[in-house]
């Protein structure tokens, strides 16, 4: 009697689930099936899905787009930073914006004795700005074509080189002329210079200073205005436009010929 039990109670030890997986489907199973699942599993179209080609090629067409517009976009970026930019300088400042107080730079004059002699052995700090090619740019207008334009800042320094050098003919002896009868260039370079300093019209007030006099350890007092202190526009912008555009000294005729670019005959 008690094996009978023992065998019973070794029967009962199993779990409940182990005899649901061993019991055989019944009829209970059959009149209510179980509920399937509602969770919706994402999948990716197959290869042989006509969606999947239609998807690859439209991804393929945006990605060369996009690559082509990229290399587009460099190469123009390229061409407009090179020297021989065929699009008109939109970085230049203009004029008016030069005059703000955030562009205007600090500075005093001082004494530089290499501009005040007419000694040839300084020729050489001069020798830029005595061919009139310096600050001649060729600007183009973005539709290909280009026209010859001088920057004020070389021309007036051209002239002033001019003058230098007819003071030099001059005390040599030779006869540079009274007036632009004589002589186009340097009378045109005189007005040209007197009209600049009108135009800027700096109203620095300068002082009286002690100055080395003409003769060894004697002392001047002048007004020379190197001490006071100035702001002035900054000149590295029209260094860049010049290096960028120029210099050129050759000009298109009317017949579409290209020829060199000519000044005022002078001596």
């Amino acid at each position: 009697m008690n094996s009978d039990k023992e065998a019973s109670n070794c029967t009962g030890s199993r779990t409940s689930l182990s005899d649901l997986e061993d019991s055989p489907l019944t009829g209970d199973q059959e009149r209510f099936p179980m509920r399937a699942s509602r969770r919706i599993r994402f999948q990716w179209p197959r290869n042989e899905n006509p969606f999947w080609k239609w998807w690859s090629l439209a991804m393929t067409i945006c990605s060369i787009v996009l690559l082509g517009g990229l290399i587009s976009g460099i190469n123009i970026r390229q061409c407009s930073e090179s020297p021989g930019a065929t699009s008109p300088p939109l970085s230049y400042p203009h004029p008016k914006d030069t005059w703000k107080q955030e562009n205007l730079i600090e500075t005093k004059y001082y004494r530089d004795l290499r501009f005040m002699t007419l000694d040839h052995s300084l020729d050489y700090v001069w020798q830029e700005h005595v061919l009139m090619s310096t600050g001649n740019i060729r600007l183009p207008d973005g539709k290909g074509n280009t026209s010859l334009k001088s920057i004020a800042m070389f021309h007036q320094m051209h002239c002033l080189a001019k003058m230098r050098l007819a003071l030099q003919q001059a005390q040599e002896g030779l006869d540079v002329g009274v007036d632009w009868k004589d002589d186009a260039h340097w009378p045109h370079c005189l007005d040209y210079l007197r009209s600049s300093i009108m135009c800027f019209a700096d109203g620095t007030l300068e002082s009286i200073t002690a100055q080395p006099g003409p003769v060894e350890g004697t002392v001047v007092k002048v007004i020379d205005g190197a001490t006071e202190m100035r702001y002035c526009r900054d000149t590295k912008p029209l260094y860049d436009l010049e290096r960028q555009y120029g210099p050129n000294s050759h000009y298109i005729d009317e017949n579409g010929e290209t020829g060199p670019f000519e000044v005022a005959p002078g001596r």
